[in-house]
Order: structure tokens, then sequence, then C-alpha cells
């Protein structure tokens, strides 16, 4: 009889038993927080601004600045060599577009819509009898 088979079978039975007994585990993470950058600050024309427009008939160059209160509401001047600052009567902004009043030495109200694109401006101004495009920059 050969002895060495009880000892194998002994030994194959260890092995399998431990093989047997053997565990997985799992290690899941959830709620990792996923950095998002910051959002862009809500867009300001704030600040002077050159503009280019015509005026009866003659090439100008009018100083626009704009300041926004703390109410939320926008204020300014138009000023140039030609004349005096004159008030923005009201101004309001809707994303980067802004429609403004202000008075004219006619007594009448003038208009100027412009949009914003980062440091450009464009738009058009008019009041009775007069108008044309307006293009400009910040200073």
């Amino acid at each position: 009889m050969n002895l060495r088979l009880p000892a194998t079978i002994a030994a194959l039975a260890l092995i399998t038993s431990a093989c047997a007994t053997t565990s997985a585990t799992t290690t899941t993470v959830e709620g990792t927080p996923v950095l998002q950058p910051a959002p862009a600050p809500p867009f300001s024309p704030a600040g002077k601004w050159s503009l280019g427009l015509v005026a009866q008939g003659q090439a100008m160059e009018v100083v626009m600045e704009l300041s926004k209160l703390p109410d939320g509401t926008w204020t300014g001047t138009l000023s140039s060599a030609a004349f005096p600052p004159i008030p923005i009567s009201k101004a309001t902004l809707t994303d980067k577009k802004m429609m403004m009043t202000f008075p004219v030495p006619t007594g009448d109200s003038g208009a100027m819509t412009l949009t914003f694109n980062g440091d450009l401006v464009e738009g058009e101004w008019s009041m009775p009898g007069d108008g044309s495009k307006v293009s400009g920059k910040k200073m």
C-alpha cells in the first residue's frame, strides 16, 4: 500500500478548503465632488467709452461715462468738444445691449442703442431729424 496517497489527499483537501474560504471586497466612492469653473461675472459696461458718430453731418467723437448705481439702475453722461456733458436720462442693460435716452439741445429726446462686445461697442443713435451709426471702444 502506498503511504503517500493519504498524505496527498489530505494536502489536496487542505488546498481545496483554503480556496473555498477566500472572499472578495469591493469599495465604492460616492459623492466625490467634481470641481467646476467659477461662473463668469455678469457683463458690466461701467467706465469710459470713446464713441464715434455723425451729428448734423459732422463726424464727432463723444465720450460716454457709465456707472451702475447701488439700486441696479444705470446712469452716466455723454460729452464732446462740441457740447458740455449731457446726462443720460434713462439706461437699461439687457445682456450686452443697452438702450438709453438723453436730452438734446433742441429740447427733444435722443436715443442710443448699443451692443457691447468686450471692449468694443456698436449701435446707433437718433433724435428728431438726425442720427447715425455708432462705434467705439472702452478707454
